[in-house]
């Protein structure tokens, strides 16, 4: 009967696998979204765009609204609004 659990004894031990370096392991990444242009203007008779310009950097850059500021992603302008 002893031979039954040497050889389920045997089955359990695995050789243990060696742990990759960080350089080695697979990386994820996240791509990039793409702006979505129409979102930021109204095409009724003529153009109309939808958000605020940002004051330093001109009319091509949009300012981004979040609940209590306004905030330009290309030049870091932000301006708080009080509630």
């Amino acid at each position: 009967m002893a031979r039954p659990e040497k050889e389920a004894e045997e089955k359990k031990e695995k050789p243990k696998k060696e742990k990759k370096s960080q350089k080695e392991r697979p990386k994820s990444r996240k791509k990039h979204a793409k702006v979505q242009v129409w979102k930021l203007y109204e095409a009724k008779d003529s153009l109309k765009r939808r958000n605020e310009p940002c004051p330093r950097c001109g009319a091509g850059t949009f300012l981004a609204v979040y609940k209590n500021r306004k905030y330009c992603g290309k030049c870091h302008w932000a301006q708080i609004q009080n509630i």
